[in-house]
């Protein structure tokens, strides 16, 4: 199969007009007809999962965050977006991400992923009149439980290394959103929507809990990359869904670490 075969297949599923104003979703390098030797599924696109992609003999790297996110104004080696744009034609590696278009469809894979199921999208959204889209998801538990327990569990189901979070462990907790990525910074208007007993999300900056704090809601930060490091499976298993040909092989990188350590 050529490249752009699947690039379109892929589109068709996770259209690119579902992608927010900002992103920058879709092809980033593309040899058209190239044909897929290997396909190399991550998170992000850096020196080290390129060299990874390479040495596993991949021409085709399907990531969930885009490399060329912002403009880059110029191609230069002193540059790292560009370094690795410079190393990709030079081996003739192609890139296709799926990012917020991918976010919309998969609204549950976080609340799914630590085991709660039944919910409905948080951030609502009408694009291409699609039904039962958006960003993240609100869940009413069955049975309440405290944050403590809720941490616990997340913790466990997303194989972190800590979580950071607001309030106090022994409180009641049983109406919760959940928001992969960088969701701090919709906090306010989760809260003035749902008014749940807990936020689950990533990047959350002081101001944000201040005001989560004040308005009886506890946070759980688990980081960008420890809320979307679980759509790697999900992108290969999307992929393998529109290949049709079980004799290309699909990579998932099993070297990608949180850029983000604690010191005590």
């Amino acid at each position: 199969m050529k490249i752009h075969e699947l690039t379109e297949k892929l589109n068709s599923r996770f259209p690119e007009e579902m992608m927010e104003p900002y992103d920058n979703t879709g092809v980033q390098v593309l040899f058209n007809d190239d044909e897929i030797k290997k396909i190399y599924i991550c998170l992000d696109i850096d020196m080290t999962t390129l060299s990874d992609a390479i040495d596993r003999g991949c021409n085709l790297i399907i990531s969930h965050h885009p490399l060329i996110f912002r403009p880059i104004k110029k191609i230069t080696t002193s540059e790292s977006r560009s370094r690795i744009v410079i190393d990709m034609i030079a081996d003739r590696i192609s890139m296709y991400s799926i990012h917020t278009n991918f976010d919309r469809i998969m609204y549950k894979a976080l609340s799914d992923c630590v085991g709660f199921r039944d919910s409905i999208p948080l951030l609502k959204s009408s694009v291409m009149n699609a039904e039962e889209t958006g960003f993240g998801s609100f869940t009413e538990l069955p049975v309440s439980i405290t944050l403590g327990e809720l941490m616990l569990n997340i913790k466990t189901k997303l194989d972190l290394n800590y979580l950071i979070y607001s309030g106090m462990k022994n409180k009641i907790i049983k109406y919760i959103a959940f928001l992969n990525g960088s969701g701090g910074g919709s906090i306010e208007q989760i809260i003035q929507s749902y008014a749940p007993d807990c936020i689950v999300t990533g990047d959350v900056n002081y101001h944000h809990v201040k005001y989560a704090s004040d308005s009886g809601t506890c946070i759980i930060d688990a980081g960008h990359f420890g809320t979307e490091i679980i759509f790697k499976k999900l992108l290969a298993q999307s992929v393998k869904d529109v290949l049709n040909d079980k004799t290309i092989d699909i990579i998932i990188s099993d070297i990608e670490k949180n850029p983000f350590k604690v010191f005590t």
